[in-house]
C-alpha cells in the first residue's frame, strides 16, 4: 500500500493539477489570517475552508490518470480493492499536509499555543470530511467534470447552510460567540468521523459498480 501511495503521489505531482487548489487555499489563508484576536475562530474558518479544498484535491488524485491508465494500474497492482483505498489515502495525506501548514502558520503568527490541540482536531475532521465528500464526486462515481463541479458546490453549500451539519456549520456555530471546551468539539469530530465513514462507504460501493 505504501508503494502504491508513493506512486500515486508522484503521478499527482507530475500532472501539476494540485497547483490551483493549493493557490486557492493559500489565498484563503491570507484573507482569514493572521489572527489579531483569539486564534480559535481563525482555526475554525481556516479548517472549514479545507473541506472544499479537500474535495478538490480528491478529484485531482482520482482524475490524475486517464481511464485506460487507471485500468492498467488496477490490473498491475491488485485491482480495485487496493487502488481505490490508496487513492483515498493519497488525497487525505495531501489535504492533511495543507492543514498542518495552515495550523503551524496561524499558531506561530498568533503566538497562541495553548489551543493548538483543538486546532489540530478541527483540521483533521475537516480534511477527512473533504476527502470523503470528494470520493462521491470523483471517477468512477461521476465521470463528467461538469457534474463533479455542480455536486461539489451543492455539498459545500449544504455544509454551510444546514444547521448543525458536521463539521462545517456545527463548528462555525460552536465558535461563533465563545471559546468552546474540548467536549463539544470532540462530539462534532465523532459525528464527522461517522458521516465520513458512511460517505466513503457509499462512494466505494458506487465506484465498484461503475468500474
Amino acid at each position: 500500500m505504501i508503494s502504491l501511495v508513493r506512486y500515486l503521489l508522484a503521478d499527482v505531482l507530475r500532472t501539476q493539477r494540485w497547483v490551483p487548489p493549493l493557490l486557492t487555499y493559500l489565498v484563503a489563508l491570507m484573507i482569514i489570517g493572521p489572527p489579531t484576536g483569539p486564534v480559535l475562530p481563525t482555526y475554525a474558518m481556516a479548517a472549514a475552508a479545507l473541506v472544499p479544498i479537500g474535495m478538490w484535491l480528491t478529484v485531482v488524485v482520482f482524475h490524475s490518470e486517464e481511464p485506460a491508465q487507471a485500468a492498467m494500474t488496477m490490473a498491475i497492482t491488485g485491482g480495485f480493492g487496493r487502488v481505490w483505498p490508496a487513492k483515498v489515502l493519497t488525497a487525505l495525506l495531501c489535504t492533511l499536509v495543507l492543514g498542518l501548514v495552515s495550523l503551524i502558520w496561524l499558531t506561530v503568527t498568533a503566538n497562541q499555543y495553548e489551543h493548538v490541540g483543538v486546532g489540530f482536531v478541527d483540521y483533521v475532521m475537516t480534511a477527512l470530511a473533504g476527502v470523503a465528500f470528494g470520493t462521491l464526486i470523483s471517477r468512477p462515481v461521476l465521470t463528467k467534470i461538469s457534474w463533479t463541479a455542480l455536486v461539489g458546490v451543492g455539498i459545500c453549500l449544504a455544509q454551510l447552510l444546514i444547521r448543525q451539519a458536521p463539521p462545517v456549520n456545527a463548528m462555525i456555530d460552536l465558535y461563533a460567540d465563545r471559546s468552546p471546551s474540548p467536549g463539544p468539539i470532540l462530539v462534532i469530530a465523532a459525528e464527522t468521523l461517522v458521516l465520513s465513514a458512511l460517505v466513503i462507504g457509499l462512494a466505494h460501493v458506487l465506484a465498484r459498480r461503475r468500474i
